[in-house]
């Protein structure tokens, strides 16, 4: 490795400290200072490494003086296109290509100033820009879990235009995108008449001829101090309209990921980046074929929640071939909507709702018996010819119902979800099929995903609040952490082994690492401008836990490997 040289007082000192000083810190094998003319060194630039033919691309982070440096050991020989993220900022001639050898190299960058900051924005820095009252903030929000609120900001569309607009948005599909709007499989009623939210649409975006916002656009600042530490890497999957919602590792070290809309289940070798993907057999013919819940069983099996097709799938990864299971017919009509599950490892049972039906299924693989019980046995099933908008939930003044969303089960076998509508952690006795219901303390929280540790303790995240929850299932008490961004909206949480608990959203792009004794949070971002997370796993095999999941609204898995 070369040195610069620091002249011949600390080159005396290294003398006599020895060796040990020399082989502190790892080798390098690229490091290189990133400047701008506006800020000199800049701390909390991404910079990002992807070798020519590879999947693998791999960033670090600039620290306060403005250095990045990538480890010897991530970093292969060979020519590699380099890119950087520092919203505000471009690389001018990007990429950046160099060639790295067995010494190591130096790679400085200057940026400029963005040409398009707008092309740069995270989804919450558009809802921080936007003006409206809370109300209106709070619409558009609900636009936001199906695409980037880009689509809309960046229309031309005039308040006239938005009616016709907002209900063919409503007939899509949980996993529709723009490219591919896959309709649900029942009819929505009409949407509601309110001129106004057109009117409201139609003033912040480019209607009316408009080259540029009314508005001014605001960022979120880079990361500065514990936040550079970290080390992403990313794995681009084959096809490009791939929707990686679900990840998991297997014992093996073996990456598993489930396709949002189309429920192929893929496997990549993290050491390699090869991929092999499957699709699983049509359960229900004319149905979407989108999956949404991926867990492991005790033999380390995929089990796949099939949303739309009525049941759940299992893969043998020995044999490579699925199973599934059906629900029974009381309930397996066109409003069906199996989307979430978890898998009690000692007895291999298999708990997986249906928020639409509102029940709550237990499945004995072995048997294939399957008992159910309706989770709000007191509630009013509601009229089927106009369905309710359960994106809204209780974000909105009013009662809007109940909504099954994450499911997990504790160390006894009963299972538990997250009531996203209703705001509340839901219980269901295996031995009795009892249901009772705790409200999250925050009214209107809005609790997504779900996870079980080992002490029984629930983390999920509080979608709609914008917070970290904790239910202790034992003694049935709430804790609750505000995320520190605005707009971020926390859709996941899990606890490692070390008692730091992982979250993310789908709105900045930022993965946050909770240490719940001192209410700490620390937020990696991510490489992507459009980076959007939903589920988040940990893996607990290494000396220190890493951070796996799918980057949905982009064709990518993503790790973090957290420095200190």
């Amino acid at each position: 490795m070369k040195r610069r040289f620091i002249g011949p007082i600390s080159t005396m000192l290294c003398c006599l400290l020895g060796a040990p000083l020399l082989n502190a810190a790892p080798q390098q094998a690229l490091t290189g200072i990133v400047k701008s003319d506006a800020e000199g060194p800049m701390e909390g630039v991404l910079v990002s490494a992807k070798r020519a033919g590879s999947n693998i691309t791999t960033t670090v982070v600039t620290d306060k003086a403005g250095r990045y440096a990538f480890p010897q050991d991530r970093l292969e020989a060979g020519k590699y296109n380099l890119t950087t993220r520092a919203t505000g900022y471009e690389l001018p001639n990007s990429p950046k290509v160099v060639t790295i050898g067995k010494s190591a190299l130096q790679a400085d960058f200057k940026l400029e100033k963005t040409k398009d900051l707008a092309d740069q924005m995270s989804w919450a820095e558009w809802l921080m820009s936007i003006p409206g009252t809370s109300a209106q903030k709070n619409m558009f929000y609900a636009c936001v879990g199906c695409h980037s609120p880009a689509t809309i900001t960046k229309s031309t569309h005039e308040a006239a235009d938005w009616p016709a607009i907002i209900v063919r948005m409503r007939m899509a599909g949980p996993a529709a995108t723009i490219k591919n709007a896959v309709a649900v499989p029942y009819k929505v009623g009409p949407a509601p008449s309110d001129p106004a939210f057109g009117e409201y649409l139609s003033s912040i975006n480019l209607s009316h001829g408009r080259k540029t916002w009314d508005y001014d656009l605001k960022t979120l600042p880079r990361p500065t101090g514990k936040a550079t530490k970290a080390i992403v890497t990313e794995y681009d999957l084959p096809r490009t309209d791939a929707l990686p919602g679900d990840v998991v590792r297997d014992e093996q070290g073996m990456i598993w990921y489930l396709d949002f809309a189309t429920a192929t289940l893929g496997r990549v070798d993290p050491r390699t980046g090869t991929t092999k993907e499957w699709d699983p057999p049509v359960m229900k013919p004319g149905y979407p074929l989108g999956a949404l819940g991926l867990e492991l069983d005790a033999e380390g099996n995929p089990w796949l929640a099939r949303v739309f097709q009525a049941g759940v799938t299992k893969f043998d990864k020995k044999t490579e071939t699925f199973r599934n299971y059906h629900i029974p017919e009381d309930y397996n009509n066109d409003h069906t909507r199996t989307a979430m599950l978890d898998v009690d490892r000692k007895n291999g049972t298999v708990v997986f709702d249906d928020p639409f039906n509102r029940v709550l299924y237990f499945l004995n693989p072995a048997t294939s018996e399957m008992v159910y019980h309706r989770a709000y046995p007191n509630y009013k099933t509601p009229d089927w010819k106009v369905m309710p908008d359960p994106g809204l939930g209780n974000r909105l003044p009013g009662d809007h119902g109940h909504f099954m969303y994450g499911v997990a089960v504790d160390s006894n076998g009963n299972g538990y979800w997250a009531d996203l509508s209703g705001g509340n952690i839901g219980e269901m006795d295996v031995k009795t099929g009892e249901p009772k219901l705790y409200p999250v303390p925050t009214p209107n929280a809005g609790p997504r995903r779900i996870h079980m540790n080992e002490k029984d303790e629930l983390w999920f995240g509080e979608n709609y609040a914008f917070k970290i929850g904790m239910f202790d299932t034992k003694t049935k008490q709430f804790k609750e952490w505000d995320d520190p961004t605005p707009w971020n909206a926390v859709y996941d949480a899990v606890s490692d082994k070390t008692g730091y608990v992982w979250a993310a959203g789908w709105t900045t792009g930022l993965v946050s690492r909770l240490n719940p004794q001192t209410g700490v949070i620390v937020q990696y971002l991510l490489p992507g401008f459009n980076a959007e997370i939903r589920r988040v796993s940990v893996d607990n095999s290494g000396e220190r836990p890493i951070f796996w999941a799918g980057e949905n609204a982009e064709p990518r898995v993503v790790k973090v490997e957290v420095l200190e």
